[in-house]
């Protein structure tokens, strides 16, 4: 079995196992804990790492990915009132980043190493990464934004926390994202 096909299970594998665990817990305290972080400082960050398993589509096998951002920007919560049939609707406070800031590299994209003799093919090529932003709203959404794929937008809209792990799907493809808080001052 070779390392990217460990790799891979071990992706596939983690969400399960967390969102197994976490099925009774709610993302509250992780997601307040992250709002409260990016509010008390301007030089508050929240550096987030992620990864994501595609199932087998077809002829084409899995697909792993592992991304990095970070958070810094706080957008309030917002109303709007639709006068024609009188509903109210709530936009949901979010925590953002900047645009093209992250960073998300694949399995299936590799490159030729050249580092130890002999040369040997590496997956998640650190030299074919798309651009990506992120941003987590005050529900426990999170939202991944291909800046590389024309802004397209990949939500977690149903996650389960448990500790410092968010997980959850977006259709059949499965994310886990940890959080870390830091100041840059």
């Amino acid at each position: 079995m070779n390392a990217s096909r460990k790799l891979a299970g071990l992706l596939f594998a983690l969400p399960l196992l967390v969102g197994a665990e976490a099925a009774a817990g709610s993302c509250t305290t992780l997601v307040n804990s992250q709002f409260s972080w990016i509010q008390q400082n301007g030089g508050n960050y929240i550096y987030v790492t992620g990864v994501s398993l595609k199932q087998p589509v077809g002829t084409v096998g899995p697909v792993a990915s592992y991304f990095t951002g970070s958070l810094s920007g706080y957008v309030a919560a917002s109303f709007y009132y639709n006068p024609t049939t009188g509903v109210v609707t709530r936009v949901p406070a979010r925590l953002t980043s900047s645009v093209n800031s992250g960073r998300q590299v694949f399995n299936d994209r590799s490159y030729s190493s050249t580092y130890a003799s002999p040369a040997r093919w590496q997956n998640f090529s650190a030299f074919a990464p798309d651009n990506v932003q992120l941003e987590l709203d005050d529900t426990g959404k999170m939202t991944l934004i291909l800046n590389s794929w024309g802004n397209g937008r990949v939500a977690i809209t149903s996650p389960t926390c448990e500790g410092n792990v968010l997980s959850g799907f977006a259709g059949t493809t499965a994310h886990s994202f940890t959080f870390e808080q830091f100041y840059l001052g």
